[in-house]
């Protein structure tokens, strides 16, 4: 009983002391304290977003971290060459095509999944095949006169990105793809930027529906084949000559053989790009 009394004494007089302690702290001390708080979670921030530093339009280069070459070529800003701005003007259209080709909720909440990628894919100069129809969907934003909200009978089931504009869709633009339930034809034809990441949000997308499928000019490895091998719905598949590269010629030995139901018909070099796709 002696002991619990002692040490309610104890805790008082602490309580107390520490009270008037804080009360006897100058309006000084206080905002020291305070900016001292605030610089402990100030280095989380990223530079561009903590208090006192400019932000301009350029921010979106510097939040998504600009290659090494755009850095060295700033650090040399005395001495830089015309080639230095060249590469760096190339790097920053290149992160800035990569933001334009993101997939955007708000499209599609306005559009819907269907009409949504009609408005994506040709305004980038791909073109478009709805369900039950024979002419394909062309032209740009000027020529082009689709519903600006959602409208029925936009069932997309085919899309030639073999012209898709600046050197091809990306990882980022392949998920504009999703959703398409009735997708079956899809062309990838000389996309310079198709690997096998893209591969594998293609297989993970749309392998359950996607028939045909040219990927021929795109960049083909082991893990791409095994990537496609996930794509049950998958009948025909146009690729381009793996030439004398064994390893990938042993994987697409053990597709055809996992999936005799599979044709893969292979093109030369110079054949995936001369030869137009029939439409």
């Amino acid at each position: 009983m002696a002991l619990t009394l002692r040490r309610k004494l104890v805790s008082n007089v602490y309580k107390s002391c520490r009270s008037y302690s804080d009360a006897e702290k100058s309006i000084y001390q206080k905002h020291e304290e305070a900016k001292h708080v605030k610089e402990l979670y100030e280095w989380r921030k990223p530079w561009i977003k903590r208090d006192g530093e400019n932000r301009s339009t350029l921010n979106i280069f510097v939040e998504n971290n600009p290659k090494m070459s755009v850095l060295y070529a700033m650090q040399r800003l005395p001495h830089i060459t015309f080639q230095d701005v060249k590469d760096w003007w190339a790097d920053i259209k290149d992160i800035q095509e990569v933001e334009n080709q993101k997939y955007l909720p708000e499209r599609v909440a306005t559009l819907g999944v269907n009409l949504a990628a009609v408005h994506y894919f040709t305004y980038r100069q791909a073109v478009v095949r709805l369900k039950g129809k024979m002419e394909w969907i062309s032209g740009d934003i000027t020529t082009l006169n689709l519903p600006t909200t959602y409208a029925d009978g936009y069932q997309v089931e085919a899309v030639d990105c073999s012209k898709f504009h600046l050197k091809g869709i990306r990882y980022e633009g392949l998920q504009n793809l999703s959703g398409l339930n009735f997708l079956k034809w899809l062309s990838l034809r000389n996309n310079k930027f198709i690997d096998v990441w893209c591969f594998d949000r293609l297989a993970g997308q749309n392998g359950k529906t996607i028939e045909f499928l040219d990927i021929s000019g795109c960049n083909l490895c082991v893990g791409s084949i095994f990537a496609l091998s996930r794509m049950s719905a998958l009948k025909y598949l146009v690729i381009t000559d793996p030439g004398e590269n064994i390893e990938i010629q042993a994987a697409i030995s053990e597709l055809e053989q996992e999936r005799p139901e599979l044709t893969i018909k292979t093109l030369e070099n110079i054949e995936h790009l001369t030869k137009p796709i029939d439409h």
